[in-house]
């Protein structure tokens, strides 16, 4: 069980279902190949989109900043 008490099972499929498509979009690669990636891999690519995510954010309000 989670620890808002749903079974763990389907929770933890959603999760990497929702990994395996971010990475997908993000990479521009098929979803079915995603499930080649090791959990290392996908935690890596993970952490690697996410600094993407955060870096692309910070320039906006830099950006914005500037406009002001």
């Amino acid at each position: 069980m989670t620890s808002d008490g749903k079974p763990y099972g389907p929770s933890r499929y959603k999760d990497i279902v929702q990994e395996r498509y971010l990475i997908a979009k993000s990479i521009n690669t098929s979803y079915l190949d995603t499930g080649k990636i090791t959990p290392l891999e996908k935690k890596y690519i993970l952490g690697f989109i996410k600094e993407e995510i955060d870096r692309t954010k910070e320039a906006a309000e830099k950006r914005k900043k500037k406009r002001k």
